[in-house]
């Protein structure tokens, strides 16, 4: 079955073969290529070939971006950075993999290495930050937000002789229209009583203290090593970010920040006029039967 993370992979990896043009200087290129001959059958030849094009366009961004800003002599080698301590053992240090999304390295002929962040997408202009998990947010900021799904899943319980388990839970509420609009109702407001947490949260910080939580944690705009850009594929053509110097960067370091609550589930941060994004609670898939995250998405000037 075909899923995001397959087309991603297939992305990611001929990002790293087009950056050297060469499977010899991909490090394990027999798992690399095993790999693609995988997940191809698995999307089918045409989403693949679509990946691979997006890869190709997004290399020769990748490559112009490099040589615009001190990496001046040619790629070396690429790794594939998918599996554990692959990012840590090419560079032969400790890397803070949660802090640094690197997901193809290049170490130039020079030994400078510089990681390259991959997306795909259908779409054109702004795109999304990253996406961190309920218990990341929990975790960071020192509150409960799980909790409110925990109540509301005891109401629906109450009310139906539903299974514990998610998966077969979920399958349960889908049967049931009467099921489906109570678990609707009820996650839904669990989004709002979340979205209403964080908000009181954010909004009782310094600003020295929210600026660096959006920038840490949101926007993994702290430097790291190795150094690493955001490389977007779009529909035409591909998108260059330094986390480190952007507009949204600048507008956080150079203004006020405020935050505002946003429809039903959404935070919405602003510095000064401009606005940055929106931290916006979800369900991975059914209400009441899966797993609860964040996805911080552009939020439109």
């Amino acid at each position: 079955m075909a899923s995001n993370t397959d087309l991603a992979d297939i992305n990611e990896i001929m990002l790293g073969y087009y950056i050297v043009n060469s499977w010899q200087k991909f490090d394990d290129s027999l798992e690399a290529k095993a790999q693609i001959k995988a997940k191809t059958q698995r999307v089918g030849q045409e989403e693949a070939d679509i990946q691979t094009e997006r890869a190709l366009v997004m290399a020769k961004e990748s490559l112009k971006w490099a040589k615009a800003n001190g990496y001046r002599s040619m790629p070396k080698k690429v790794w594939w950075t998918a599996r554990p301590g692959i990012l840590a053992n090419a560079v032969n240090r400790d890397v803070d993999s949660a802090k640094n999304p690197t997901d193809i390295l290049v170490q130039f002929m020079d030994g400078n290495f510089l990681g390259l962040s991959a997306k795909s997408t259908k779409t054109q202009g702004d795109i999304g930050f990253k996406n961190p998990g309920v218990g990341t947010v929990e975790k960071n900021l020192g509150i409960k937000l799980a909790k409110y799904d925990d109540e509301a899943v005891k109401k629906l319980l109450s009310v139906y002789d539903f299974s514990s388990s998610k998966s077969v839970r979920k399958n349960q509420i889908r049967s049931s229209d009467t099921a489906k609009a109570l678990s609707e109702e009820l996650g839904t407001k669990v989004l709002n009583q979340i979205r209403d947490e964080l908000f009181k949260k954010l909004n009782s910080m310094t600003q020295n203290a929210l600026k660096n939580y959006i920038l840490d944690d949101w926007m993994d705009a702290k430097e790291v090593y190795p150094p690493y850009i955001k490389v977007t594929g779009m529909r035409v053509g591909a998108k260059i970010e330094d986390p480190l110097k952007n507009n949204k960067i600048s507008a956080l370091n150079e203004n006020t920040i405020k935050v505002s609550k946003v429809g039903n589930d959404s935070v919405g941060v602003m510095a000064g006029n401009y606005k940055i994004l929106k931290m916006r609670s979800k369900y991975e898939s059914q209400k009441l039967a899966s797993s609860l995250k964040f996805s911080g998405d552009p939020w439109k000037n």
